[in-house]
């Protein structure tokens, strides 16, 4: 009976290490989602819409496209940044009430996502996002003309984006949908399991220290019923924020839904505070 007892206690520490192992080795298997697919631009049927696919490098060397509308008039151009999953093309649902709104859209594509080759992890991703924002400011747009949006893990490499390139003038605003403080707490507060995330949460994506810092205006909205990110999380980082910031908080929404209680239209009415 010992030997039985002691067998099933070896497989099971086994199990343990194994998994601990794998998550730290290869956290694409649990905490992205992508979509391999290049985005299609003959999936947008808006014909209003003059959507241009531009290509780039990340800091690496590693081809990025992203897509590109341009403003109206004199409004400025809005950097969306998408979290862990799918590509580009899922999210560009979000951007329509703001191109017609007058503003500019600028998606540009991680690597491991939409067909762009590499591993996705944290200083990939946000090399990449940092290389789409410079790749505008070759075209001349200036970061006072630059709104930086990021939804879930996009609220990272938006915050990052900001604190890494603030330095000669701060951005238009920052937007962060569904954030939270720091993926490590995302995975402590829904995981309720006796693991060493410390250890084993390789890529933290920590906002803490990055969001203190930040000159632009912030806005954070985030969902009441918000089981993959808790809201908690995002009102936490809210807290860290310096002014001038406000937050939006949708009792109902979930982590994908925001759109729903007609999110976009809260932006546009904030950026319109801005003038």
């Amino acid at each position: 009976m010992k030997k039985i007892i002691n067998r099933m206690l070896f497989v099971l520490i086994a199990i343990y290490v194994i998994f601990c192992a794998t998550v730290y080795f290869f956290p694409e298997l649990f905490f992205y989602n992508p979509s391999k697919e290049h985005a299609n631009l003959e999936n947008i049927k808006d014909e209003e819409i003059k959507i241009e696919e531009v290509n780039y490098e990340s800091k690496d060397g590693t081809k990025l496209y992203g897509w590109y509308v341009a403003p109206k008039s004199q409004k400025e151009i809005i950097v969306f940044l998408h979290g862990n999953s799918y590509n580009i093309e899922k999210f560009f649902y979000k951007m329509l009430p703001l191109l017609k709104e007058g503003y500019g859209v600028f998606m540009g594509e991680y690597r491991g996502f939409g067909g762009v080759k590499g591993k996705i992890r944290q200083k990939g991703l946000d090399e990449d996002a940092v290389a789409g924002v410079e790749y505008l400011r070759a075209q001349g747009w200036k970061n006072n003309e630059i709104i930086v949006y990021g939804m879930s893990l996009g609220s990272h490499t938006a915050t990052n984006i900001v604190y890494e390139l603030q330095q000669e003038t701060p951005f238009r605003a920052l937007i962060l949908e569904v954030p939270f403080d720091s993926l490590l707490n995302v995975v402590k507060t829904i995981v309720p399991a006796p693991l060493p995330f410390n250890l084993i949460v390789k890529d933290k994506y920590d906002n803490t220290q990055m969001i203190k810092e930040i000159k632009s205006p912030i806005l954070v909205m985030g969902g009441g019923k918000d089981t993959l990110v808790p809201v908690e999380l995002a009102k936490n980082l809210y807290n860290l924020a310096p002014e001038p910031k406000d937050m939006i908080i949708y009792p109902e929404a979930k982590h994908h839904n925001l759109f729903e209680y007609k999110n976009y239209q809260d932006i546009i009415n904030w950026l319109d505070k801005l003038k």
